[in-house]
C-alpha cells in the first residue's frame, strides 16, 4: 500500500478549539493506523540495517540523505515505522530518525505530497507508546505543511503550531506562562529603535530586523539565555534609565565580561526593553540556536511563534550556514594545514568543519576560518583544540596546556561567529571585538 497522491481525497478536517486537528486522507490512513503497530519488531530489513548505518554514520543528517536514495515515497508508513523501530532500541535515537522521515518531506520537490506524507508520519509517531512529537518534531510538520498549495494543509500547519504552543505553556508551567502573558501586554519596541541603548548599556549590537526576527551581534561574556531566573540576573527599572552605578561599555571595545554589575542573560535584556520574542522555546524565548557565554558574533532570534517554527525546521535541515573566526595558540605539534576537514566526533557524535588559516600573526598565533557543517555542542572549540591541536586563545576548558577542564574566569575566548546565512535572508556579518587586538600585542 503506497501513499496516495490526491490529496483531493481528503474526507474530513476536525477542528475544534484548543483540541488538536484531526483529518484522514482516503481511506488508507484508517487502515495503516489500525494495523500499524501490529508486528513491529518482526526481524530487521534492508531497510532496517540503511536506516542503522545512516544513524551510525550521519545520526539525523545520516538519515536525511537516506530518505533523498530512497525515495521514501515509495515505502508504505508502515514499512518506515516498523524498520525504524528494528534499527534501535534508544528511544532518543527513535526520535531523531522520525524527525528526519518528516524533515525529508520537506525537501520533496512535490510539496503536496511531502505535506501529505509529513501528516501521516506524525500521525504514526502520534502512536507510539513511549516517545511522542517535539518541538522540532511540529516545527518541520508546520513548515513542510505551509510550502503546499492546498488550502487544506494550512489549515493543518495552523493547528500544528497551535499545538506547539499548547505543548509549551503545558512544560513551562504557571510562572513561565504569567511571564509570557505579562511581557504580551507591554507595549512593543524595535531593537533598531534602542540599538544605540543596547549597545551602550550591554555591547550588543543590532545588525538586522524585521516584524518576524532579529539578528543580533553578542558580546563575549553574555549568555544567551539562564537555565535557571534568579534576582541576581533580572535588570532593574533603574538601569534601564542609564543609572550612573552602571558601568557603560565602550561601544569600540564591547565585552560584557568588563560590565559584570549583573550577570544579565541576552534573553532578559531584549525582554525587559519589550523585544517581542517567540514563546515556543520554554528553555529561552525567542532561541532558536545558541552561542556560548565566551563566543561573540551573530545569532537570529525569532520574535514570532511562525517564524520560530520556519527557524527550527531551517537548522534542523543545515540550511543556515555559519562561519566563525578564532585567535589560536600554534605549535610544532599542531595539525594545521592551510586548509583542511575536520571530522573528529563531539561528545561521541558525527561532527564535520571546514577551515582555513587566514593569516599567521605570529609564530604562536594564528587567525582562522571556520565553517561547521554540523551543529554540536562547542563543536568549532574542540575541533581546533583536539583536531588540529590549536586551541583558542582563553578558552581555557579545552586547552591542555593551561588548567584543562576549567572555564575562564573572564567568561571570554577568542572565537567569534563572524557571519550567518539564513535562507531569505542575505548573509550578515558582525566585526571581530576589538580586543581582540589587545590579547594579540600581549
Amino acid at each position: 500500500m503506497r501513499f496516495s497522491r490526491n490529496a483531493a481525497t481528503m474526507c474530513g478536517l476536525l477542528l475544534s478549539g484548543k483540541r488538536c486537528v484531526s483529518f484522514v486522507i482516503g481511506s488508507k490512513l484508517v487502515a495503516q493506523r489500525a494495523s500499524l503497530f501490529t508486528n513491529l519488531h518482526a526481524g530487521t530489513s534492508d531497510l532496517a540495517d540503511s536506516i542503522c548505518e545512516a544513524w551510525t554514520a550521519g545520526q539525523t543528517d545520516g538519515i536525511l540523505t537516506l530518505a533523498k536514495s530512497l525515495e521514501i515515497s515509495q515505502y508504505t508508513i508502515s514499512d518506515l515505522i516498523e524498520s525504524t523501530l528494528a534499527s534501535t532500541a534508544v528511544k532518543g535515537n527513535v526520535a531523531g530518525i522520525m524527525n528526519s522521515w518528516i524533515g525529508s518531506c520537506y525537501e520533496m520537490e512535490d510539496k503536496d505530497l511531502g505535506a501529505e506524507l509529513a501528516w501521516q508520519l506524525l500521525g504514526a509517531y502520534d502512536e507510539l507508546d513511549e516517545i511522542k512529537p517535539d518541538l522540532v518534531t511540529l516545527s518541520l510538520v508546520y513548515s513542510t505543511m505551509m510550502q503546499s498549495k492546498i488550502d487544506e494543509f494550512h489549515t493543518v500547519g495552523k493547528e500544528t503550531l497551535e499545538r506547539a504552543k499548547r505543548l509549551a505553556k503545558k512544560d513551562g508551567g504557571t510562572k513561565w506562562r504569567k511571564s509570557v502573558a505579562a511581557s504580551s501586554r507591554k507595549p512593543a519596541q524595535q531593537a533598531l529603535d534602542i540599538k544605540d541603548e543596547l549597545n551602550d548599556l550591554y555591547g550588543i549590537g543590532v545588525l538586522r530586523e524585521s516584524e518576524s526576527d532579529l539578528i543580533i551581534n553578542k558580546p563575549s561574556g553574555m549568555a544567551c539565555f539562564h537555565k535557571h531566573i534568579t534576582t541576581s540576573g533580572k535588570l532593574k527599572t533603574s538601569r534601564r534609565k542609564r543609572n550612573k552605578s552602571v558601568k557603560k561599555v565602550d561601544t569600540k571595545d564591547a565585552d560584557f565580561s568588563e560590565n559584570p554589575s549583573v550577570d544579565t542573560s541576552l534573553e532578559t535584556i531584549l525582554l525587559n526593553h519589550a523585544i517581542p520574542l517567540s514563546s515556543l522555546n520554554v528553555q529561552a524565548r525567542g532561541i532558536v540556536h545558541r552561542l556560548d557565554r565566551g563566543t561573540s558574533g551573530c545569532l537570529i532570534l525569532a520574535k514570532n511563534d511562525e517564524r520560530h517554527a520556519e527557524l527550527v525546521t531551517q537548522f534542523f535541515l543545515r540550511r543556515v550556514d555559519k562561519t566563525y573566526r578564532a585567535l589560536v595558540k600554534t605549535k610544532a605539534s599542531s595539525n594545521l594545514g592551510d586548509s583542511g576537514i575536520i571530522t573528529l566526533p563531539v561528545y561521541g557524535r558525527p561532527a564535520l568543519s571546514l577551515y582555513e588559516v587566514e593569516e599567521h600573526i605570529s609564530q604562536d598565533i594564528a587567525r582562522l576560518k571556520v565553517t561547521t557543517k554540523t551543529g554540536r555542542k562547542h563543536q568549532v572549540r574542540i575541533h581546533c583544540a583536539k583536531g588540529l591541536a590549536t586551541p583558542i586563545i582563553l578558552d581555557e576548558m579545552y586547552d591542555d596546556s593551561a588548567n584543562p577542564g576549567k572555564k575562564s574566569e573572564a567568561n571570554r575566548f577568542c572565537l567569534h561567529a563572524s557571519t550567518l546565512e539564513v535562507p531569505s535572508i542575505q548573509v550578515t556579518e558582525a566585526p571581530v571585538p576589538k580586543w581582540w587586538e589587545k590579547v594579540i600585542q600581549e
